[in-house]
Order: structure tokens, then C-alpha cells, then sequence
């Protein structure tokens, strides 16, 4: 008798007519058993309705009374006869889950297709446009760029791979931002642009390698090399050397020589470097200089030196043994860097790698250019190679700024605040009449006397300007005086020594709070150039904000509240009063921060408005508004001294073969336009004739928002060309800032200019930090340069009333220039505000052999 399962309501296949024949077997059922983790295959055959035994299968017995029990299985609940449904197994609709399973497992497949295809285009997409931006023109023709330090660079678009010997440690990025397009970033790793691509190599170039000297940076270790601005890709001089020993008697200069080796036999080989100071030596496995790995070095610190052709003095010299081929070419790439004391040399030797051979110094025969540079001119950098030695360790590892100046100030980004409408204050303050007595308006002043009358402002809050790093060379707040002496017998000090019984661990001593700044006065101080801005003291400070803000609340109805006090600026009159400008970030009722930057005026009660035409013009302030009953001082509107945010700077900058400066000075603008998003500037170059770069061509190249070129003939002149320039300027209601090339500018320097320029009232020289030899912005060494007036803004309509610069006097000469200007700048009844800029600095560099320039006294010589 076959037994099969009793057919159950909505299953998945009915049942056929022809019972078990082999054609219309049931194949759900057939694996049914299995699926459910009961019965064997010999039940299966009996379903099939064959009751034969079968070999290792069950027999009919067993066939029958397992399909007994799963044909109960599949029967539904309610198909059981009688009360005996109760007992038997639900239905289980097992062909229907598989199905799900399957479709459920195909639909994650396809989602997971889906995404690795959507991660893959966009990894395709963000390469493309990375090379598109950063290395590609139009026709795929590759270019060269700039970098995180705004040099030009040629470019890879992938990692050099890890040097399996011992390396300097990575960089580690400071606050500006190496990885960046420009610097002024903050936190980025920086990215290497490896060369990876080598130019096609003649076999004239053997017998020599391509050597660039980066000339006037000071300290002995490569690691201060890759520190300089224009390492590795702008250095003073390229040349050649036809060894690789080199010793030019010379000092405070770092070397860099690169090009191929060329062994003479297969075989293993040790190299070994030998200088003073450091030095390393690099080494491709092959030609490309992406893959150069550190192999022998002379120190870190640049204490370390050896003697000429000590090449065993330290283990580090000799590299592990190098299998090479002498049917190939290995790039390589020597860094030397040499101080100002002892001699300056630098030699790599190799030998084979058998006992007792000594180390010979690689000569012309087995060495090549890199490429030939002597058709180039200084600004054609694209060829230059770049390799993990031209990068790495370029930035000490420090987690703390060494200068205070370096740490996160407010007012570094405020300018990125919007601003009040100056529209919206008018009214807060009553109009007043000011004419400080301070100025020397035709008065007749001796020449560059204009020095001592140029005063100082305070601020508040701390800008931490005053450099304290540098004390130790400048003392000038700890002068001697008797409150720090004591005399020698009170001290215990006899004949040059200690007596131990004079020695008092339990004494103690009164002290009392001392303030330095207290001490100094607004006169420019000439002999303490360490010192930071002038402090106001913070009771003055809150006491204006709280006058004025009380005032602003009257007339918007407390319309505005008050966050934090950004920045304020007191330029003190002792027979008028005080002019302020309050920078104060406010929250405007019902919604955004604003930026309040405007200038009051603290009239002192019963001061006389003077007799200028401006004071006969201007109306009387209302005694309830700026005259508090009390007698205190009130604030009042200062005429005619409100700045103007839109107003059009110019930065006029005379050059001559000056290349790569001149590059990095518009990479710096470039950065200074991309990080501000201002576009109220414009740079305008007037070149002297360079020989060493096409001006024109990189200005054209450069991202700017507007530019000017202007070309003039003959030797260089600082006045001429300013003067070239401010004349280029059509709108005199724009400001000039004649400039310097060799400037770091923080990003708040346009709103600095603007701030401190009013026609017909202010003018603006900023003090700049000059970074002594070695020294960059990241790390700053130096000094304020107070007594220089290079940097100078001024409106153009000014600078031409005062007759513009002395291009008579000064013409084949610079230095004093600046001064003359500031005399009639003074004359003219202008104020120059003075202060020092945070982050603000002037580059080391040497003067000699700059512009091209000839002396007066062999221009009269040459004059017929």
C-alpha cells in the first residue's frame, strides 16, 4: 500500500493524477524530509511510491510509518480527522521560504554591487578631478603647481612607499597648513608631490650632477634646510659638480645634489657620507626619485661633523650593502647643510662589499645630470625632482606654540563676522567735532624728526604681541635698577665664590605685583624692539563698551546683546581726550552674530574742539548725550573717521630679479584671496626688466581677483617704482599700500589696512616682525621693526596731496625713503596709526647682489 502525505488546502503544488509514477513525482516533497531535519532517503522513496528496498535505505515497514509521520506533518490542523488534528504538526510552507531566502540573498548581492560601484565612480571621480586640478592642463600636457607653501611643484598622484631604512620622522603640521593648496591652514598632513615621471636622459649629461644652493639660512641639520621657504624647488644658484665632493668655503648655506649613479659592475655596494655639519644621503632602487630612500647620514641636530673623508666616525654613515647593475641608472640625492662656524665640506664614498676595501669618493665617471637646467630660467620649476628627502622631517614636532603670538585669537577671524551697517549707528552717538593736539599739521619739523611724533595706541584685550621668546636677547622691561640687586656680601658671594653657611633654604621675601606695562608710554620706543602693543587696562576698556552699548540699546530698543569684547584700540589725547575703536561681537534679537567696528571719541568735559575748519564745521555735541551730568567724560561720533569695508586696496610692489620670491609673494595673495573671499584687491608689479622670470606671464598664471603689470627700463629704484605703481591706481578714493615682496600676511590683513586708513585722516604703518636667519612664520625668531615706515597705507587721493615719494633724491639708492615720506605725511595733518600685526612678518633674506641694482657712484661713471 503506498502511503503519501494527505494533500493539504492552498499548498504549494496540488496533487497529480498518476500516483508515484516517475513523471509526475512530487520534487517539493522529495526534499522535504531533508529540509526538515527529518526522515532518510528511503522515506523519500517510498513517497515516490516505490516500495522496494533500496540499497542502504529503510525498508517498506520503515517507509511507511516515516511517511505516516511528515505526511501528518504536512497536513493542516484543520484537515485531521476528528479530535486527532490537535496532535498533529502544523504546515509548514517550506518551497515558499527558500524562495524568499533566495531573493532576499539575491537583493542584498545587488545592494552590495550597487555600492561597491558607487564607491569605486567615486573614488574614479575624485582622482580625475584631482589631477585635473592639481597637475593636468586641457590636453592632458602635465603642469606645475603650487604647494602648501605656495611654491610651484611638478606632480604624483601617489605615496612613495616606506623606506625599510631609518627615515626622519614624518612632519607634523602646525597651525598654518601644509597640505593645502596655500598655507594658512591649520591641522592638514602634507601631502607630497613625488616626482614619478623622469625626463628623458642623454648620454651627454655624464661626468657631472645637477647642484642647487639655497643661500643665507642659518643652523647645520637638513632638517633647518627643508625648513626654507623655497626648498626644494627655488634655490639662489643652479649649477653643476663633476664629483660628488664639495667644499666652497662658505657659510650658512644648504646644498642639494641630485642626478644618477652609474655602478661600473654588478655587485653589492656600501656608500658612506662624510661633512660638516649634516648631511644625507639618498637612493633610489631605480631611476625615479619617488622612490629615494635615506641610506647613510651625518647627524640630526646639526652639532654633528666629520672631517674630510672620515667616512667611519658614525655608525649611520655606511649604508647597508645595495645590490646594483651596471646596465642600470639609480637616482640619488645629497643634502648637505653647513652654520657659520668651522669649515663646510660634504663627499659620499662607496666600495664593493668585500673586507679590508676602503671607501673611494664617486667620481665623474660614474655620475649624471638629472636633466640640464642651464637654458631655464628660475621660475621653470616643473623639472625640478621631488622625493621623500625633499619632504620629510620639513617641520619640528612641538605641541605647544613656542610664541605666545601663535596661539588662536579672536580677532585673527573676526573680519569673516558680518558686519552692523554703519547706517544702523549713526544716531547711537551724538556727532562731535575731532582734532587731536597730537597732530603736527604745518608744522614745520626737521628732517626724518617725523619718528617722534608718531605715538603708540593701547589694546585690550591682550594680543600677546609682545614677543617673550625673545627676551633673552632684549631685556628691555628688566633694565638694571636696585629692585633686582642685592649687594655681594648680603648675598654671600666672596671672591667669586659661595660660602655654604650663607646658604638659607627657609628664606623668604615679600613681593608685591608688578606690571611692566605700567611703565611704558605711547612714544615710539626705538630701543625695545620686543615688546608687544601697548595694554589697556581692562576697567578702562569695559567702562567705554558698557557707555556705548547703553547707548546702542537706547536707540534699537535692545535690539542688540552683548557677547564678548573682541578688540579695542585707544589713541590717547591728555588735552582732548581718547579716541576708540570698539570691535565688539553682538547677537541681534532673533537670530545672527554681528560684528560692531567703529570709531567713538571720550571727549574730556570743557575741552576745546580746536580751530581747525573741520571743528567750525562740525555741530556742538548735545551736553545730555556726550556730557554726563557727573563730569565724567562722554562719548560722542568722531566726523569725518569712519572706515569703509568695501573699499579697493592696492598692493604696490616694485621688482627685479627676484623669481622666487616674487612667486611666493603671489601664492601668498593667491592664498589670501582664497581663504578671505575677498576680492576688493588688487597687486600691482612694477618690474624692473627681470632676467630670471616672465612677471607678467605668472601674474597672468596666478589666481588673483585683479592685476596690473608695469615695465620699466634701467637699474632698480624702490621710489620710482612706487610711485609707477600708486600712478597705475585710477581711483583715488581706493587705498595704496606700498609693499614689500618679502611678506608673510596673516589673513586679516585687508581688514587691517581698511580699519586703520580713513581719507583724509589716518594713515597706517604697521609693524612687522622681522624673522631673524633660520626662522619661519611656524617657528618665529626676530624682531618688531620699529623704526621702519616701508609698509605704509594710505588713501591715493592723500598720497598725491602730499606730493607722493621722492623719486629725485632716491633715485639709484634705498633706505630713508620711508622716513622722508613720513615727514610730510605728518605735515599734511594726518595721523599714522602704529601697531604691531599679529603673525605679520618680513622673511630673512640677504642683501647681497639684490635687484641688480648698481651703486650712484658707478652710474656718475658711467654717465659720458
Amino acid at each position: 500500500m503506498l502511503l503519501r502525505p494527505a494533500a493539504a488546502p492552498g499548498s504549494l503544488e496540488p496533487e497529480r493524477p498518476g500516483g508515484a509514477g516517475r513523471g509526475n513525482r512530487r520534487q517539493p516533497l522529495r526534499r522535504l524530509p531533508w529540509a526538515l531535519g527529518q526522515g532518510q532517503p528511503g522515506v523519500a522513496a517510498a513517497a515516490r511510491g516505490r516500495g522496494r528496498r533500496t540499497k542502504g535505505h529503510a525498508g517498506p515497514g520503515d517507509a511507511a510509518r516515516s511517511a505516516r509521520e511528515w505526511g501528518a506533518a504536512a497536513t493542516p490542523l484543520s484537515a485531521a480527522p476528528g479530535g486527532a488534528g490537535s496532535a498533529a504538526m502544523p504546515w509548514f510552507p517550506v518551497k515558499k521560504i527558500r524562495k524568499q531566502i533566495k531573493l532576499l540573498l539575491l537583493l542584498v548581492l545587488l545592494t552590495c554591487a550597487a555600492w561597491l560601484t558607487y564607491v569605486h565612480l567615486s573614488l574614479v571621480r575624485q582622482g580625475r578631478a584631482l589631477r585635473q586640478r592639481l597637475g593636468y592642463g586641457r590636453d592632458g600636457e602635465k603642469l606645475s603647481v603650487t604647494d602648501g607653501r605656495g611654491i610651484r611643484t611638478a606632480l604624483a598622484t601617489q605615496r612613495a612607499e616606506d623606506s625599510s631604512e631609518s627615515r626622519e620622522e614624518e612632519p607634523v603640521s602646525e597651525g598654518q597648513d601644509p597640505g593645502m593648496l596655500f598655507p594658512g591652514g591649520a591641522g592638514r598632513p602634507l601631502v607630497l608631490n613625488l616626482t614619478r615621471q623622469v625626463p628623458a636622459w642623454r648620454e651627454e649629461y655624464k661626468g657631472q650632477v645637477n647642484l642647487h644652493v639655497f643661500e643665507d639660512w642659518c643652523g647645520g641639520a637638513v632638517g633647518q634646510l627643508r625648513r626654507n621657504l623655497h626648498f626644494p624647488l627655488f634655490p639662489h644658484t643652479r649649477t653643476t659638480v663633476k664629483k660628488l665632493a664639495v667644499s666652497p668655503k662658505w657659510k650658512n648655506y644648504g646644498l642639494r645634489l641630485f642626478g644618477f649613479i652609474h655602478p661600473a659592475r654588478d655587485g653589492d655596494v656600501q656608500f658612506s657620507v662624510a661633512s660638516d655639519d649634516n648631511s644625507e644621503f639618498w637612493l633610489s632602487p631605480n631611476e625615479s626619485p619617488a622612490g629615494a630612500q635615506l641610506v647613510a647620514f651625518v647627524g640630526k641636530t646639526g652639532s654633528e661633523w666629520t672631517a674630510p673623508g672620515e667616512f667611519t666616525k658614525f655608525s649611520s654613515q655606511v649604508s647597508k650593502p645595495r645590490r646594483l647593475m651596471a646596465s642600470r641608472r639609480y637616482y640619488f640625492e645629497l643634502l648637505h647643510k653647513q652654520d657659520d662656524r668651522g669649515s663646510d665640506h660634504v663627499e659620499v664614498g662607496w666600495r664593493a662589499f668585500l673586507p679590508g676595501l676602503k671607501f673611494e669618493v664617486i667620481g665623474s665617471a660614474h655620475i649624471s645630470l638629472y636633466t640640464d637646467e642651464s637654458a631655464l630660467k628660475m621660475d621653470h620649476v616643473a623639472h625640478v625632482p621631488q622625493s621623500p628627502a625633499s619632504h620629510v622631517g620639513g617641520r619640528p614636532r612641538q605641541e605647544e606654540p613656542r610664541a605666545d603670538m601663535l596661539r588662536p585669537d579672536p580677532r585673527d577671524a573676526f573680519f569673516l563676522t558680518p558686519r552692523v551697517e554703519p547706517s544702523d549707528l549713526e544716531s547711537v552717538l551724538e556727532p562731535c567735532a575731532y582734532a587731536p593736539t597730537y597732530v603736527v599739521k604745518d608744522f614745520p619739523i626737521a628732517r626724518y624728526q617725523g619718528l617722534q611724533f608718531v605715538y603708540l595706541s593701547f589694546v585690550y584685550p591682550n594680543d600677546h604681541t609682545r614677543l617673550t621668546h625673545m627676551e633673552t636677547d632684549n631685556k628691555c622691561f628688566y633694565r638694571e635698577s636696585p629692585l633686582y640687586l642685592e649687594s655681594e656680601e648680603a648675598a654671600g658671594l666672596v671672591r667669586g665664590r659661595w660660602h655654604e653657611d650663607a646658604i638659607d633654604w627657609q628664606r623668604t621675601f615679600s613681593v608685591g605685583t608688578v606690571d611692566f606695562e605700567l611703565l611704558r608710554s605711547d612714544w615710539n620706543d626705538l630701543r625695545c624692539n620686543v615688546s608687544g602693543n601697548l595694554q589697556l587696562p581692562e576697567a578702562e576698556a569695559v567702562d567705554v563698551v558698557a557707555q556705548y552699548m547703553e547707548r546702542l540699546n537706547m536707540r534699537h530698543s535692545g535690539r542688540y546683546a552683548l557677547l564678548r569684547i573682541v578688540n579695542v584700540e585707544k589713541r590717547r589725547d591728555s588735552a582732548r581726550g581718547s579716541r576708540f575703536l570698539l570691535e565688539l561681537e553682538l547677537q541681534e534679537r532673533g537670530g545672527r552674530r554681528l560684528r560692531l567696528s567703529e570709531y567713538v571719541f571720550l571727549r574730556l568735559p570743557g575741552a576745546g574742539a580746536g580751530d581747525t575748519e573741520e571743528d567750525r564745521e562740525s555741530p556742538a555735541p548735545a551736553a545730555a548725550s556726550s556730557a554726563p551730568p557727573d563730569g565724567r567724560p562722554g562719548l560722542c561720533r568722531p566726523l569725518r573717521l569712519a572706515w569703509r569695508q568695501d573699499v579697493m586696496v592696492h598692493f604696490v610692489v616694485p621688482v627685479k630679479n627676484q623669481a622666487r620670491w616674487v612667486i611666493q609673494f603671489l601664492a601668498d595673495m593667491a592664498a589670501l584671496h582664497a581663504r578671505t573671499g575677498d576680492s576688493r584687491f588688487s597687486v600691482v608689479l612694477v618690474d624692473f626688466e627681470s632676467e630670471d622670470m616672465d612677471v607678467e606671464r605668472a601674474l597672468r598664471a596666478a589666481r588673483l581677483p585683479r592685476y596690473q603689470y608695469l615695465r620699466r627700463a634701467g637699474n632698480f629704484e624702490r621710489s620710482a617704482g612706487l610711485q609707477a605703481g600708486v600712478d597705475a591706481v585710477e581711483d583715488a578714493s581706493s587705498i595704496v599700500f606700498l609693499c614689500d615682496l618679502h611678506i608673510h600676511f596673516p589673513p586679516s590683513i585687508l581688514d587691517g589696512i581698511r580699519k586703520h586708513c580713513v581719507e583724509g585722516k589716518l594713515a597706517f604703518a604697521p609693524v612687522v616682525m622681522r624673522l631673524s636667519c633660520g626662522s619661519s612664520p611656524g617657528d618665529p625668531h626676530g624682531y618688531w621693526e620699529v623704526n621702519g615706515f616701508g609698509l605704509f597705507g594710505i588713501y591715493k587721493s592723500d598720497f598725491d596731496r602730499i606730493g607722493g615719494m621722492n623719486t629725485e633724491e632716491f633715485r639709484d639708492q634705498w633706505g630713508g625713503e620711508d622716513w622722508e615720506l613720513l615727514d610730510r605725511v605728518l605735515q599734511a595733518g594726518l595721523e599714522v596709526e602704529r601697531l604691531r600685526v599679529r603673525n605679520f612678518y618680513h622673511h630673512f633674506h640677504s642683501k647681497r647682489g639684490m635687484w641688480g641694482a648698481r651703486s650712484r657712484k658707478a652710474a656718475r661713471k658711467e654717465a659720458p
